[in-house]
């Protein structure tokens, strides 16, 4: 079963909602295809296309081909005659899409009455060995809806779309509101009948469900593929700003990350008519919660994700990207996808004989948040600087955005110091005692743009100040660094570092120095930045637990090399080297008994030769 260049729109009035537009999708016998996206993205619009269950306001235009028959001409008599048998579906609102006056098992024998032409007591035997086959007792057939759980429900749901063993199924949220146990029974039940041959379109809001049961996954926004890529890849590695979003807000039992989410609100594209003086003209319109009808036209070309993207530029706004083959996937993205914001190759440093990194490679992603581990003296903070281009390399390469930092220092100074902010380990001597809270701030703009007016530095102090939750009245703005406890003084440090509205932020021990609580705010807040401004960041800390909060990606240093990297889920849960896994024991477990000059039980910890090399007092 094929879809192309399948678009609908929803007509009301003197408005049209465009819920899918030129939709290419195609299905094969025992294989599942997942549909992820937000609310609004069009994914149950196209699976009840597949159905002919469109209603009629929508106008439908492309094709879906059915053993390369088009069906998109049929009438309601022809559609009748290819659900249930053909492909059938299983809806959203389990306890809706059923009768209430009628019992579960006739509801479930219907389609063997209807298209088999059975009788009762033959359909009602096959009902209830269909129940049977998806967990259910068939004593349960014998009750109202209303009478069993939402879980039996949904089961229920499943054995009636399957009666009639149908060539492909649709299930629209087949697990939304199920307990953990119902939900895995269904994902099974689900794989069982994807492997007996069984072609399957999952559309789901849950996308673990996604990972584990999809063969490929296409990821819509505003009724517009994204990307299309395998199914366990897309909480790893996706590569679409608005994946990496989607994969952040998953609450799952493997991820630890504190949930992030795509900046801004989830909208709808609508079009409507302006009257003008020749008669009306046609425009793009946005509709959300948080946009009014008078500021939110779209442009009448470019990328309809721009506005939320973290990573967009100039062009995003007036080109309309295409969706494109590229590494095994499809992406629909003018950069290709997420961009190299930095990449280092083969850096090293020594201070005099003492080598403080070793030739190493990192490479940060836009968006992303990276986090570097280790013990002190592992050359955390001198990557850390060379990032920052406050320290060059004895060898290798800096890159930011494709370009070495040298041609960026030699061609224009200021921009590498107003695209990378930096948050210094210590807050209390990152700032001079005789600068005030605005001095201190306002600082960086001072130095970058000097023709800044009076006022306008003032709203842009102000502005840097409410990102971080600090009072901006004159009181404060006027108090000097001691008169400011270590939280708040940490916090003036960030709003100095984002003030020049960088692209990268990079953050050494950022809270090494605070008390819990404070610790905490920080954190979240910068979190929060990191989705508000569309901010990539590499922070640097010891903290495992902190690391495992926060970050997309892991990399763990060991005297001066990065000895394992990968995300953050597979480092902390899986890891693979033998000093991340002595990491992760932590300080204060019981460790096996050594002998003088022996090792550890992983063979790493104990008069470990690599632990005495000089780099140990240099971060």
């Amino acid at each position: 079963m094929s879809v192309r260049e399948l678009s609908v729109t929803y007509r009301a009035e003197d408005h049209r909602l465009t819920a899918l537009e030129r939709v290419d999708l195609d299905l094969q016998p025992g294989r599942i295809v997942a549909l992820v996206g937000e609310s609004g993205s069009g994914k149950s619009t196209l699976g009840k296309a597949l159905l002919g269950l469109l209603p009629d306001s929508a106008a439908v235009s492309g094709q879906i081909l059915l053993d390369a028959v088009d069906l998109s001409g049929f009438d309601e008599r022809r559609w009748n005659a290819l659900r249930w048998q053909k492909i059938s579906m299983l809806f959203q609102d389990a306890a809706g899409s059923l009768n209430p006056v009628h019992r579960v098992r006739d509801q479930v024998a219907e389609p063997l009455r209807v298209h088999r032409g059975l009788g009762a007591a033959e359909a009602g035997a096959r009902a209830d060995a269909a129940l049977a086959a998806v967990g259910l007792d068939p004593s349960l057939g014998r009750r109202y809806p209303h009478e069993i759980s939402g879980g039996q429900l949904q089961r229920a749901l499943l054995a009636m779309a399957m009666i009639l063993e149908p060539e492909f199924v649709v299930l629209d949220e087949p697990t939304a509101a199920l307990d953990s146990g119902t939900k895995g029974a269904i994902g099974r039940w689900i794989r069982q009948a994807a492997d007996a041959g069984t072609g399957m379109l999952l559309i789901t809001h849950d996308l673990e469900l996604a990972v584990a049961l999809a063969d490929e996954v296409h990821v819509l926004y505003l009724g517009q593929v994204f990307e299309t890529l395998p199914g366990p890849e897309l909480l790893t590695r996706p590569r679409h700003p608005y994946s990496l979003a989607l994969s952040r807000s998953v609450a799952g039992l493997e991820t630890h990350r504190d949930l992030g989410g795509v900046r801004g609100d989830a909208l709808y594209r609508v079009l409507h008519r302006h009257p003008t003086g020749n008669g009306a003209a046609e425009h793009a319109h946005l509709v959300g919660s948080a946009l009014s009808h008078a500021d939110c036209h779209l442009p009448a070309r470019g990328c309809l994700f721009a506005p939320r993207c973290t990573q967009a530029v100039a062009e995003c706004s007036v080109e309309e990207p295409e969706l494109e083959e590229s590494q095994g996937r499809r992406i629909r993205c003018l950069r290709g996808g997420i961009v190299t914001e930095l990449r280092l190759q083969g850096v090293a440093k020594r201070y005099g004989e003492v080598h403080a990194l070793h030739p190493t490679d990192l490479e940060l992603r836009a968006g992303e948040t990276f986090c570097l581990v280790g013990e002190s003296g592992s050359g955390k903070t001198t990557l850390a600087l060379m990032a920052a281009g406050m320290l060059g390399p004895d060898q290798g390469e800096c890159l930011f955005r494709g370009r070495a930092m040298e041609s960026w220092l030699r061609q224009d100074r200021t921009f590498l110091a107003r695209q990378i902010g930096v948050v210094q380990q210590h807050p209390a001597r990152a700032v001079s005692h005789r600068f005030t809270v605005f001095e201190i701030v306002a600082e960086p703009l001072r130095i970058q743009e000097p023709r800044l007016g009076r006022e306008a530095l003032r709203e842009r102090v102000t502005g840097a100040l409410r990102d971080v939750n600090l009072a901006r009245e004159p009181e404060f703005l006027q108090r000097y660094p001691h008169e400011l406890n270590l939280g708040a003084l940490q916090r003036v440090c960030i709003a100095r570092a984002l003030i020049t509205g960088p692209s990268l932020l990079i953050a050494d021990e950022p809270t090494s120095a605070l008390d819990p609580g404070v610790q905490a705010k920080v954190l979240k807040r910068l979190l929060e930045l990191q989705i508000e401004k569309g901010l990539t960041l590499l922070m640097v800390t010891h903290d495992l637990g902190l690391a495992r909060k926060v970050a997309d990606r892991i990399g763990v240093m060991r005297a001066g090399r990065i000895v394992e990297s990968g995300p953050a889920v597979r480092v902390l849960n899986r890891p693979e080297h033998p000093y991340t896994r002595a990491l992760l024991q932590g300080p204060f477990r019981q460790q096996p008994a050594t002998p003088a000059g022996g090792t550890s039980g992983d063979g790493t910890m104990a008069n470990d030769p690599q632990r005495e090399e000089p780099c140990s007092s240099i971060s």
